[in-house]
């Protein structure tokens, strides 16, 4: 013998009482954006490109055909921000995120590093869009 499934009926989940997923429309403004900066076919830079255009847009930069990316560079100031956060993290003897920059406090006690401690990275340059000549 086997067994029929129940079905019942599935109810959306309440976001704020009175409203539902139902009643939510457009929760983002999408824009397609064209003659964006494009990655080589066999670059395998989209790791980059995406944590750039991130970078970007937090940084209001939202014009980005003109941009000529320099993906040596970045690469190197990726890889020396996170070095820098290992080598401090490793200093310090911290085991998690949490520990280094001081936001909540260990549960067994660990170390407990102050913010002053932690690498200041607002000093290191911002991705700028460099102009490149369209013809």
């Amino acid at each position: 013998m086997s067994k029929k499934p129940i079905e019942t009926p599935r109810k959306s989940p309440k976001l704020v009482e009175g409203t539902s997923t139902d009643e939510v429309h457009d929760p983002l403004d999408i824009k397609h954006m064209m003659h964006v900066p494009q990655q080589e076919d066999s670059s395998n830079n989209c790791g980059l490109y995406t944590c750039l255009f991130a970078e970007y847009i937090s940084n209001d930069v939202f014009d980005m055909h003109s941009v000529d990316i320099d993906t040596k560079y970045h690469r190197q100031r990726y890889a020396t921000i996170l070095w820098h956060y290992g080598k401090i993290k490793n200093e310090d003897g911290a085991i998690s995120e949490s520990e280094v920059t001081g936001t909540v406090a260990s549960k067994f006690g660990g170390p407990r590093i102050a913010k002053e401690h932690v690498l200041d990275t607002t000093n290191y340059p911002t991705p700028r869009p460099r102009i490149r000549n369209l013809r």
